[in-house]
């Protein structure tokens, strides 16, 4: 290993140059080496400068004994080799530790590898001493000084190709990141390294992101490649980093002509970063180049004054945080820097962004809000569980809260058949509010009509009751479908009146629904279910199988057990199908972010009252909130729909975003029949492209979807506060909250949803989970599909 010569020579010069922040490098040992005649010393010599545009080259001995060179050979390739002792040299060929020799040898080439050899055994690797190449990789010798472990293939130092610089040897290990080219040429004394002011300036600082990325861009704006591995960032004092020692986000440290490196560097809001060519950080030649934002006199801007790359005083103004500055290729002021909204790192600062543009579906999916069963038998005032209506006046009769938007679905058995039941005709559902008016003292029978399930073989319904439970063969035609006969009307074997007393303001009304036998003899009317839902077709559709979740045992054998635990099952989070509540959402926005925060819904954190997400939580307006995101310089867009959508109906977006930044996905849309909650996904944001590049596509986004309450206003009891939007005399009107922080709705944050619309009571939702599938239950009122264009 050759052993670090200027580091022990100009230990004391550096002890004393050093900054504050500067590091001293301990010199390690070096192995012994044979020293040609027969003798072990501690280290060798080395080619230590040359001018490949002249005819000196400079030898040093960095062992601890003298060495004879006399017998040595210099080498450029072929035809191109001449003895050391056949040379013109300045100094003793027998070169004592610590010593140089000047040697005369012509090789005026702008490109060359250069090798010292022990014998003339040009092609051997153990003959190989030192080696250097120039201006391009793949000269003669560079394959033998590869085997033997002393360059890398490829590699060469940039070069000028001025016959008044030469190329040095930093003292330090091997390979092309210990030379530099130097326009002090020193052959006989020690290196002094003053890159060429062209090549030094030719890296550039070129686009800073000290945001939420920590990134920072360099280019290389000149005509020659750059090794930046001994180069060096720097704030201040405690806070630099030797390129060499990052890792790049993108590029490589080699960096050549024309080409950009992203590497990753902490800063701040305010700082002043200076690239240099080396770690003598307070010195005017060693900086390269320079820029300060936020605020001025950063440590190392009198430094950058000194060199001529900065004026005193001056700073670029501090931008947003997903926000980069970028350098116009001119000058050296704060006016050259400006504010690029989406950065472009890796690519040239007027480049075009690439972009995908995703198609963004929310969709208010709340579904089945409750079931209730009817199974109790009132004959002539005698109560009896779980047995049919035989006796025309028999009746069922339950009763159940509701609010205006709702439908239901009734079901009931055909006794004496394998599988019919009666269901309304309007898969839809029977709406219990007409033009406004709940539905009170109406006969729904009529709205009722007979369906064959599909499931079992028929037989002609001529004997009751059935010879037992689920006992038929299967029917060959295995679809829903409607009964076939005469008869068919629910009116013609029951009625079913529905009767409806107003709440009390501060809960739902009350329906009650009488189901009684009318033609008993045809028709026995069994145990059924109740559904209460906002979609379509909740239970069953015509020319579909049956679902499996339960009807079945409604349609064969008169009991709804299984229907109802499907739809009363709980997960660990709540309800695993009812949905929470009945609401609308509000228009939306959508949003993406390259940061590893989401920098609109603050989880955690007392809103900013600036950024207008109190305005979509209490109002459903995303007016500011499009406004403020726009200003972040984010991507965004507003929902296309300008009116709150309903159950079944759906929010579109078209959301642009660059590519190939690591954005991701964020959503608010208002819960609105509530004070000041909303749903949005989680504060780490939803990828929108996966470790490949591809982008996303699916219901991906649904998964960490929750209700949050963004602690603007005190909470009133859901769908009926005076204070919520539907309700309330204008915006902004509530009672400020008393816990301020946004946070999820559920029992650990001190929040509830309590469903008095339905009768279910306080939600056992911790989690704050939203998805209608997801696997843990929740509240179960939403969708959220990305595609990409």
């Amino acid at each position: 290993m050759k052993k670090n010569f200027f580091k022990i020579i100009a230990l004391s010069l550096l002890i004393a140059a050093c900054s504050e922040d500067d590091t001293i490098v301990s010199v390690p040992d070096t192995p012994d080496v044979p020293d040609g005649g027969g003798n072990n010393v501690e280290g060798t010599v080395v080619l230590n400068e040359v001018e490949y545009l002249g005819d000196r080259v400079e030898i040093f001995n960095n062992s601890n004994a003298a060495v004879d060179l006399g017998s040595y050979w210099l080498c450029l390739g072929p035809g191109q080799y001449a003895q050391i002792s056949d040379l013109v040299t300045v100094g003793n060929v027998n070169l004592d530790a610590g010593e140089y020799l000047s040697v005369s040898y012509e090789m005026p080439q702008g490109t060359g590898g250069l090798g010292l050899y022990s014998t003339n055994e040009f092609g051997s690797a153990s003959a190989i001493v030192d080696f250097v190449q120039w201006g391009a990789g793949g000269n003669a010798r560079e394959n033998v000084a590869v085997e033997a472990n002393l360059w890398t293939a490829g590699d060469f130092v940039p070069v000028m190709g001025n016959e008044n610089y030469s190329i040095i040897y930093d003292g330090t290990g091997n390979g092309v990141a210990n030379w530099a080219e130097t326009t002090t040429v020193t052959i006989g004394a020690e290196n002094v390294l003053s890159m060429p002011d062209a090549m030094k300036r030719s890296i550039v600082l070129n686009e800073v992101q000290y945001g939420n990325l920590d990134q920072v861009e360099v280019y290389n704006n000149g005509n020659v490649a750059v090794d930046l591995s001994s180069y060096w960032l720097c704030l201040g004092p405690g806070r630099y980093a030797q390129i060499g020692n990052l890792t790049p986000v993108s590029g490589t440290v080699e960096l050549p002509a024309g080409e950009f490196l992203v590497l990753p560097f902490d800063m701040d809001d305010a700082d002043g970063l200076g690239l240099y060519s080396n770690d003598s950080f307070g010195s005017s030649d060693a900086i390269v180049d320079f820029v300060q934002w936020g605020e001025a006199g950063s440590p190392r801007e009198n430094v950058a004054v000194e060199a001529g790359i900065w004026t005193a005083s001056d700073f670029v103004p501090t931008v947003g945080e997903s926000a980069s500055i970028e350098y116009d290729g001119e000058g050296d002021a704060s006016t050259d820097w400006t504010e690029e909204t989406i950065p472009s790192l890796g690519e040239s600062n007027d480049a075009a962004a690439r972009t995908t543009t995703f198609n963004v579906t929310i969709t208010n999916a709340a579904k089945i809000f409750n079931v209730h069963t009817f199974t109790e038998r009132n004959s002539g005032g005698i109560l009896t569980d779980g047995v049919p209506l035989t006796q025309d006046n028999d009746f069922y009769q339950i009763s159940f809260p509701a609010v205006p938007g709702t439908k239901i679905t009734p079901v009931t058995m055909m006794g004496n058949s394998n599988d019919w039941f009666l269901a309304p005709e309007d898969l839809a559902g029977i709406n219990l509010w007409e033009n406004g008016t709940a539905l009170n003292g109406v006969d729904i029978a009529d709205q009722l009509v007979l369906y064959d399930l599909g499931t079992e073989v028929d037989n002609e319904p001529t004997y009751f009751p059935p010879a037992g439970a689920n006992v038929g063969p299967a029917d060959s035609n295995n679809l829903i479908r409607l009964v076939d006969r005469g008869g068919m009307r629910g009116s013609d074997y029951l009625t079913a009146y529905l009767t409806y007393a107003s709440g009390d303001g501060q809960s739902a009304g009350t329906f009650t629904l009488t189901i009684t036998a009318i033609n008993a003899a045809n028709f026995v009317v069994t145990p059924g279910i109740v559904a209460l839902h906002a979609n379509d077709a909740p239970l069953f559709a015509l020319g579909e199988v049956d679902r499996g979740e339960g009807l079945e045992g409604i349609a064969e054998d008169g009991d709804p057990t299984a229907l109802y635990s499907f739809y009363k099952e709980e997960g660990s989070s709540g309800p695993l199908r009812l949905t929470s509540t009945r609401t609308v959402f509000s228009p939306g926005v959508v949003y993406a972010f390259n940061g590893e925060r989401d920098p609109f819904v603050l989880q955690g954190e007392v809103n900013n009252p600036s950024n207008g997400l109190e305005e979509i939580a209490e109002d459903g307006n995303n007016a500011v909130a499009l406004e403020y995101l726009t200003n972040l310089g984010i991507p965004v867009a507003a929902s296309d729909q300008t009116s709150n959508v309903g159950p079944g109906e759906s929010l579109t977006f078209s959301l642009t975003v660059p590519e190939g930044q690591d954005f991701k996905f964020g959503f608010a849309t208002m819960f609105v029949d509530t004070n000041d909650w909303f749903i949005a996904y989680n504060n780490a944001g939803y990828p929108l492209w996966d470790d490949n590049g591809v982008p996303a596509s699916g219901f991906g986004a649904s998964e960490k979807s929750y209700l949050f309450d963004s602690g603007t206003e005190i909470d009133q009891i859901t769908g009926f506060g005076t204070d919520q939007a539907p309700r309330q005399g204008g915006p902004d009107t509530g009672a400020d909250d008393s816990n301020n922080i946004v946070r999820r709705v559920g029992p650990s944050d001190g929040t509830f949803l309590t469903d008095v619309q339905f009768g279910k009571g306080a939600y056992n939702n911790p989690a704050g989970v939203v998805y209608v599938g997801d696997p843990r239950g929740g509240y179960n009122i939403i969708t959220v599909e990305i595609q990409p264009q």
